[in-house]
């Protein structure tokens, strides 16, 4: 990060926007950037609202105002760098300020001096876009967090002990447990954790996390999800469960080494209660990733912030826990569709934001998002290098139905051997997989109620009672498979072929 800060020093955009929560250490990258810029140190200034303009330990005079302390740095000759904090809080119906920083990128692109802004998240009306060079400040990478763990040992009264007990392995899953936080964060983790030991076990690890997972909550749009259903307690989608398998090791170090990158996502499509949430859900199961949900509606409610801040925080946050797989459920609610895409507004701002990560990233964060009406999406969305793939989830065929019922079944031990499990899976034609498991509760309730044992009987007549979505929506349902008929893989095997 170093190398960028001084790239940044060294080029031709004077003001910088720095964007981070962590200001006394990005304050320091930027005293490291002025001590080492080709050419000699530079002089740093540092501006806040509440001391002025300081230099080292002198606070100049009236300069509280940050017009007129941008208007004193103008004026200044010999070559520096100021840092000023909290600039979104001074943007919103201040003329007077807009007009000073187009006036310092003006004056100070003649010559060495930088102006950094340190915020929490980007606020700048857009005609000020052009003049600044924005930058995301990344959190403390491995070494970084490495360091900050020796130093926490090197506190603890039982340093000695501590460092001893530490091997290779375990010291690598502590360090890898802090990714993803501040500075503050992780010595707030690692000392939580080292904490009235002598030696450093497999449970300090698990404090460390736990520590993660109340930043993922913290973020204020995320969710860490229990994923508890395993690949195969999903019937049938042999074709997504190959193209799973076939990907199992791609989140291992390992695999970098045979040119393997990590997938970067689906999109699973389809008829409702098909069970496109539990698919998501098993597949961080099945490859043993945390899974982070993004809750659409808080991205716009504006508690976290402005929309493209928050799902710029949701973001960072997700790629700061991985590897993990992101769930983006119903996206097409959340990310704008053509008519908002050609109005603009927020949900084309997050629109963009997304596809641009999407298409840059590189940190190992597998996006799984779901759709009910993908025709509405943008086509943008859908091409390759955003999603690897499209999957398209339509009604179970007569053998997923019988692996359904099994899979409810068991879970409600209930031995499915007793029945007969074809005659079965055919009254159950026309049913999604929600329906099904619908189906087996109702049934268990009455042969509760009526203090008999379950007959096949009575699950019969608890599936053929239920009226199906296929049959309520059997024109939309016409509608999804005819778009997906040429466009998407089919999850299962013959996914449009669901004769009894």
């Amino acid at each position: 990060m170093l190398k960028k800060f001084l790239n940044f020093v060294s080029g031709k955009t004077s003001l910088i926007y720095l964007i981070s929560e962590e200001e006394e250490r990005v304050e320091r990258m930027v005293a490291s950037a002025a001590q080492k810029v080709p050419g000699g140190p530079l002089q740093l200034y540092v501006w806040s609202c509440l001391y002025g303009l300081t230099r080292g330990k002198e606070i100049l005079e009236k300069t509280t105002d940050l017009t007129a302390a941008l208007g004193t740095f103008m004026r200044v000759k010999e070559p520096s760098l100021l840092v000023c904090k909290d600039l979104h809080l001074f943007l919103n119906g201040n003329p007077q300020l807009v007009r000073q920083l187009k006036d310092t990128a003006r004056v100070l692109r003649a010559g060495r001096n930088k102006v950094f802004f340190i915020c929490p998240y980007l606020n700048l009306p857009q005609e000020l876009y052009s003049i600044f060079k924005i930058e995301d400040v990344p959190l403390p990478a491995y070494e970084e967090i490495e360091r900050i763990f020796e130093a926490c040992i090197r506190e603890e009264p039982a340093a000695e002990s501590l460092r001893q007990s530490l091997n290779g392995d375990l010291r690598d899953k502590m360090v890898r447990a802090a990714m993803g936080f501040s500075v503050n964060e992780a010595q707030d983790a690692f000392h939580a954790a080292l904490m009235n030991r002598t030696d450093v076990t497999g449970d300090a690890v698990d404090i460390v996390l736990e520590q993660k997972q109340a930043l993922v909550r913290k973020s204020g749009v995320l969710e860490f999800v229990s994923a508890q259903a395993g690949s195969w307690e999903i019937g049938g989608l042999v074709n997504l469960k190959k193209w799973l398998e076939e990907r199992g090791d791609a989140f291992n170090p390992a695999a970098a080494k045979h040119g393997l990158t990590a997938p970067k996502g689906i999109l699973v499509m389809g008829v409702s209660g098909c069970g496109k949430s539990l698919c998501i859900k098993a597949i961080a199961s099945y490859w043993k990733l945390p899974l982070l949900r993004l809750d659409m509606g808080k991205i716009y409610d504006g508690l976290a912030g402005p929309p493209e801040e928050a799902m710029r925080k949701a973001i960072k946050t997700a790629e700061a826990v991985a590897p993990c797989v992101f769930w983006i459920d119903e996206i097409e609610a959340g990310i704008a569709n053509q008519q908002q895409k050609k109005e603009g507004g927020k949900e084309a701002r997050v629109l963009a934001l997304f596809l641009t990560w999407m298409q840059e990233k590189t940190a190992p964060v597998f996006v799984g998002a779901t759709a009910n009406e993908v025709e509405v999406l943008p086509p943008e969305i859908l091409r390759k290098g955003r999603f690897d793939e499209l999957f398209y989830m339509g009604l179970p065929s007569k053998d997923e139905r019988l692996q359904i019922i099994i899979i409810h079944m068991r879970k409600r031990n209930v031995d499915p051997s007793r029945f007969d499990m074809k005659y079965l899976a055919a009254s159950t034609e026309g049913l999604n997989g929600a329906e099904i498991e619908q189906g087996v509760i109702s049934a268990l309730f009455e042969a509760r109620s009526r203090n008999e044992e379950l007959t096949e009987h009575i699950l019969a007549n608890s599936f053929r009672n239920i009226v199906p979505l296929s049959r309520t929506m059997r024109e939309r349902i016409q509608k999804i498979e005819a778009w997906a008929r040429d466009r998407a893989m089919k999850a299962s095997l013959e996914v449009f072929d669901r004769s009894a």
